[in-house]
């Protein structure tokens, strides 16, 4: 075996300064890759700081400024950008979005100056309001001379891949790590597009609550809302209550999607009312406006003026619409100490407007302060008249030809000292919801009652009951009424319910199957009042009756020298609803005269003073069991 050489010190010294060398490689290596790696945990640790700063923000009470100004902030300190500027895409603009990848030129827009924005992102950017933050007081001082720094970066902020947003860098600094003023941006921008959609998701969920989808305008909730904020140091203010005319009948004649647009532009001209504070829908064609004054002495003119400018005509289509309303106005502090009384003041102005016609408007006055002030003093009494159960029926017979009691119509009346008429009472009882309590409660008493009469009254017919079409509205009306007749073992034939016609004109389609149902139980069904209001005899066609109650304006006029033409005018109404199947009640009947024309005339019942003013439930049980009638009428020729 051959013996090795020994290694010279030559040898040994090359060999050495190799070992040395590989061992100082491998610790360079090893330092440039812990280099490395803590400049990328470094970089990645700026950028989560950079990211929970924004998203703290957007967490906490801080919304899409705040957040945007975290991040730009961070920006401005961790990367070579001296500038930037922000625009965000307005939540309430109805211009399409612009695609994220049209937003810059060129395949990859990080890696361009990005200064060339397509026209259709121009449109919206340049009218948004940008938010700017710099690091150089230099910039502050010369408005033009970021757009003339040498580095300029644009980036989209997107929602997929749309365009809601865009961010502006510029900087007059070489970059050293322009991969990581990449990350940055792409990281923060990133964040910025989240804030920015659960602002926008925010402000559409805000907007559904407060605002009217059909207008924009503010909902009564949020009106109401905003009344709160009106307080002694708060300027004068003039509320506005506008109710438009001749609504349904636009909607009528040009359909709904024409109605639905003329409210648009309704809304659309008070909120573009330069002093106008607050404008909101109320209602189907109600509308309310707030005005903040100068000058409550100018009140006045200040509305006349912009009622003259809500009056021009609308063209939607072809069609030419000329808007006419009645309004109602009142002015904070004189007519009202709050937010509340100052609407309550305007809306009662507008009872007042809404009788003098179209197109008018009534100011709150001296007169109108006092019937307000019964109007609260009769809220209070009725409130507690309800609680106190001190509403009660009153029966009016109803007779038949040969003057036999055959029925009764229940009537509300207010069982205490000074109480108002019904008149006046019930009203306010519909307007406020009362109704549907009292009135449910006073079906099921009657209903009872008229069981009773008919099992120890051979002649007792039927019951007749006032409804109003709030009670209608309810869904379990049918149910309250079916429960009642079972429960009292009254026939439903001998049940009638008397309604307006009106309630068929304005009726919703589930009033009116309602109605469908009762009457296919067996319930009459009773037009009341015919020839008030929006009487027409081509309803008769139509509407689902079984009587037909003549009001009493008509039969009183009988009485007068025997009128040719109101004679022939009411038989005229007997013989067309006897053609249409219905039985005809005369009202108002108060002399023996009257009753012998009506009769003559054809009509199958009557009722009026001449034969009983409403009596309590012990009165009309006594007039029952006696069979009291007056003497047989008096005999009269008609003529005409």
């Amino acid at each position: 075996m051959k013996t090795p050489r020994p290694e010279s010190l030559t040898d040994t010294i090359e060999r050495l300064k190799r070992q040395l060398a590989r061992e100082r490689q491998a610790r360079h290596d090893a330092e440039q890759v812990a280099e490395t790696s803590t400049r990328r945990l470094y970089r990645e640790q700026l950028k989560l700081h950079a990211i929970s700063q924004v998203a703290t923000q957007t967490h906490g009470s801080m919304r899409l400024r705040q957040a945007t100004q975290e991040a730009l902030k961070a920006l401005l300190k961790h990367t070579v950008w001296r500038y930037c500027r922000v625009v965000y895409k307005p939540f309430d603009n109805i211009t399409p979005p612009v695609r994220v990848s049209a937003l810059c030129e060129g395949e990859n827009p990080l890696t361009r100056p990005g200064d060339s924005l397509t026209a259709s992102a121009r449109v919206w950017l340049e009218k948004a309001s940008p938010l700017e933050f710099r690091t150089d007081e230099r910039i502050a001082h010369e408005k033009r001379w970021p757009e003339n720094m040498p580095r300029r970066f644009l980036c989209g902020i997107g929602i997929g891949e749309q365009c809601m947003g865009a961010v502006e860098l510029f900087s007059y600094l070489e970059d050293d790590d322009a991969a990581f003023s990449q990350e940055m941006v792409l990281a923060l921008v990133r964040e910025l597009s989240h804030v920015y959609k659960s602002e926008r998701d925010r402000q559409a969920i805000e907007r559904m609550a407060w605002r009217d989808v059909l207008t924009g305008a503010l909902n009564r909730a949020a009106f109401f809302r905003d009344l709160e904020t009106i307080t002694i140091d708060t300027q004068p203010l003039a509320l506005l209550y506008l109710d438009l005319d001749g609504f349904g009948e636009i909607n009528e004649e040009h359909g709904h999607e024409i109605a639905d647009r003329y409210l648009f532009e309704i809304a659309r001209r008070l909120e573009s009312e330069p002093l106008s504070r607050s404008v909101a829908r109320l209602g189907s064609d109600e509308f309310v406006l707030l005005l903040p004054l100068i000058d409550v002495a100018h009140a006045d003119m200040v509305v006349r003026d912009l009622l003259f400018d809500l009056q021009q005509p609308l063209m939607l289509d072809h069609f030419r619409i000329e808007p006419s309303f009645s309004a109602g106005l009142a002015v904070y502090p004189d007519d009202a100490s709050d937010g509340h009384a100052l609407f309550y003041a305007a809306d009662t102005a507008l009872s007042h407007a809404r009788e003098e016609g179209s197109t008018s408007l009534r100011r709150f006055d001296a007169e109108i302060a006092e019937q307000l002030e019964r109007r609260k003093q009769l809220a209070l009494r009725v409130r507690q008249a309800v609680a106190q159960r001190e509403f009660v029926a009153f029966f009016q017979p109803i007779v038949s030809r040969d003057h036999r009691i055959v029925g009764a119509e229940a009537l509300l009346r207010w069982q205490a000292p000074d109480a108002p008429g019904p008149a006046e009472f019930i009203p306010y009882m519909e307007e406020q919801g009362l109704i549907r309590e009292v009135g449910r409660q006073m079906l099921h008493d009657v209903i009872h009652t008229a069981a009773r009469w008919r099992r120890e009254h051979d002649g007792f017919q039927s019951i007749s009951v006032n409804v109003s079409p709030l009670q209608l509205r309810e869904e379990a009306f049918v149910s309250h009424v079916t429960h009642a007749l079972e429960k009292s073992g009254l026939p439903a034939s001998c049940l009638i319910l008397e309604i307006t016609e009106s309630l068929y004109i304005r009726a919703e389609k589930p009033v009116l199957e309602r109605l469908a149902r009762l009457r296919a139980m067996g319930v009459r069904l009773a037009l009341d009042d015919f020839g008030t209001g929006y009487s027409a005899l081509s309803y008769l066609q139509w509407m689902p009756l079984d009587i037909l109650k003549i009001d009493k304006s008509f039969v009183i006029k009988l009485a007068e020298a025997h009128s040719g033409r109101d004679i022939t005018i009411v038989r005229a109404i007997i013989q067309i609803a006897q053609a249409c199947g219905l039985d005809v009640t005369a009202e108002g009947i108060e002399t023996a005269e009257v009753a012998h024309i009506m009769c003559e005339l054809g009509a199958h019942c009557l009722q009026g003073y001449h034969f009983s003013r409403p009596v309590s439930e012990e009165a009309m049980t006594s007039l029952l069991q006696s069979s009291a009638t007056p003497s047989p009428p008096f005999k009269a020729s008609i003529t005409g």
